[in-house]
C-alpha cells in the first residue's frame, strides 16, 4: 500500500537499482506527481510523444529532447505501442535520459495511435531509461500486469472522478 501523502513532494527517483529492487520493482517508484498529466493537450501521436517527454524534461529526467523522441518514435516503428482498449505505453530506452521514469498522460480528445485493437488512445504511460540501467523491462511488465488485471484503470478511473469533482466543487 502507498503511505506517501499526495500532497507531500516525493524524493526523486535513484538512478540505479539494485536486483532486489528490480525485483520488487513498483510503479509508485518511477512515477510522481511531477510526471502526471491528466490534461495533455495534443491532436496527434507525435504531439502526445512531445507533451509527454516535456513532462518528463521538467521533472529532470530528459536531458535531450530530440534524442528521447527520436528513441520512442523508432520504437514506435517497429509495432504500435498501443496495446488496445484506449491505452498506450510507448517506451525507449536512450541516452537521453538520466533515470527510468514514467509520465502518465490523459488526453481529452482520442488519439489515433495505431493501436492493435485499431481503437483510439486516451491514457498513456510514457516509459523512458537509460541504455545501460536495469528496471526498465520490469516496470514495462508491471504496468502490462496493472492493465490487464484491469485494476489500474478502476483505479485511475476513481482517481479522476475524485479530482474532477474536487476541481467543480
Amino acid at each position: 500500500p502507498c503511505t506517501h501523502h499526495p500532497l507531500e513532494p516525493r524524493p526523486p527517483v535513484t538512478a540505479s537499482f539494485s536486483q532486489s529492487e528490480i525485483n520488487a520493482m513498483n510503479l509508485i517508484e518511477v512515477l510522481s506527481d511531477q510526471t502526471i498529466d491528466l490534461a495533455v493537450d495534443a491532436k496527434n501521436m507525435d504531439e502526445v510523444l512531445e507533451r509527454l517527454v516535456d513532462v518528463l524534461i521538467r521533472a529532470g529526467v530528459v536531458t535531450d529532447r530530440d534524442i528521447v523522441l527520436s528513441d520512442i518514435r523508432k520504437r514506435e516503428e517497429v509495432m504500435s505501442t498501443g496495446i488496445g482498449g484506449g491505452i498506450a505505453i510507448p517506451h525507449a530506452q536512450s541516452r537521453g535520459a538520466t533515470r527510468l521514469a514514467v509520465a502518465l498522460g490523459r488526453t481529452s480528445r482520442e488519439i489515433d495511435f495505431n493501436s492493435l485493437d485499431g481503437r483510439p488512445v486516451q491514457l498513456f504511460f510514457l516509459v523512458v531509461g537509460p541504455e545501460e540501467r536495469g528496471g526498465y523491462i520490469r516496470v514495462l511488465a508491471r504496468i502490462s500486469r496493472l492493465l490487464y488485471s484491469g485494476e489500474l484503470q478502476k483505479s485511475l478511473g476513481q482517481i479522476y472522478e475524485n479530482l474532477c469533482e474536487f476541481i467543480v466543487a
